[in-house]
């Protein structure tokens, strides 16, 4: 039987906004791997009307559950934070599986005393119910990010110096962008033998819906004191070498460019809410071999 350690090597902050549907998948997949009290996982509940809270609770009693009124991923970053003192630390949506081993990797990658202070997992999109616009857009966000040491997406981890580097999240949609400019790109690590899966939208308007809602992110940060520059150039420059390698690469690429145009119309004729979200990936991933990964 695993021993548990005599303190935590590592935190998780999970916000979760009415995840029912997928939060037992995400905590089965961290936990299963880790001897009890080895890992301190916070899930922040916000705005939920549904039972997100009472499964946690009653699946996983040793997951501290906290319950906010008001629908607020930053507010249930703050409260988590509040609650929490152990270092590294993974920052984790609901709907993001992320395997207890990929989660000890991470943690260990962000050590005292190493070069690294933020890191983040390689992705893997699950595409295996999405339309085909869809499955070509996360080919060419794929090629992006790999060309890329930036720590954007649902999950990341800091070490303790890298999250002193800020105080709190400020009210803004992307706590991943926000957390991304306070490091340089030779601070921050893409971690091999990792893989993160995360659900892709099923539909165009699924994509173009959550595509607004990052644009508006976007728009927030630059707006921000010494926020920082439109990476909208260097996302162009990435795309246009990998056109190259083929056709499909091509037509990816082409896809992806349009999805810009459309959100970015979109967005100027009527901008997103603040809460919006994709609820057409909140279900039980099926197992298929249609998933699009981080090139290596």
């Amino acid at each position: 039987m695993q021993s548990a350690p005599p303190y935590p090597i590592g935190s998780v902050v999970i916000p979760a906004h009415n995840e029912a549907a997928v939060i037992r998948r995400c905590l089965d997949a961290l936990l299963v791997g880790f001897a009890p009290n080895e890992l301190d996982v916070v899930v922040a509940c916000n705005g939920c009307t549904d039972d997100t809270a009472g499964i946690v609770r009653s699946r996983w009693p040793a997951v501290r559950v906290i319950e906010i009124a008001r629908a607020s991923k930053p507010s249930a970053l703050r409260a988590a934070d509040e609650m929490l003192n152990t270092f590294p630390r993974i920052y984790l949506d609901a709907d993001v599986i992320l395997p207890a081993a990929s989660a000890r990797l991470l943690i260990g990658s962000l050590q005292p005393g190493g070069s690294a202070v933020a890191a983040r997992p390689r992705c893997s999109y699950d595409v295996s119910r999405s339309d085909a616009l869809v499955r070509s857009y996360f080919r060419s966000l794929a090629r992006v990010q790999s060309a890329t040491n930036s720590i954007w997406g649902p999950v990341y981890g800091l070490s303790k110096a890298g999250r002193a580097r800020f105080t709190v999240y400020p009210d803004i949609i992307a706590d991943d962008l926000f957390a991304d400019q306070w490091f340089e790109p030779s601070e921050i690590v893409i971690v091999d033998n990792t893989l993160a899966t995360i659900t892709a939208p099923l539909r165009l308007r699924d994509l173009i819906h959550i595509s607004c809602r990052r644009r508006k992110g976007n728009a927030q940060i630059r707006a921000l004191p010494n926020g920082p520059e439109s990476t909208a150039s260097s996302t162009v420059r990435s795309l246009l070498s990998t056109v190259t390698s083929g056709p499909g690469a091509a037509l990816d690429t082409l896809v992806y460019l349009a999805l810009a145009i459309i959100v970015r119309v979109s967005t100027s004729v009527s901008p997103p809410a603040d809460w919006s979200r994709d609820e057409s990936s909140r279900s039980e991933i099926i197992e298929s071999n249609a998933y699009v990964e981080d090139p290596t």
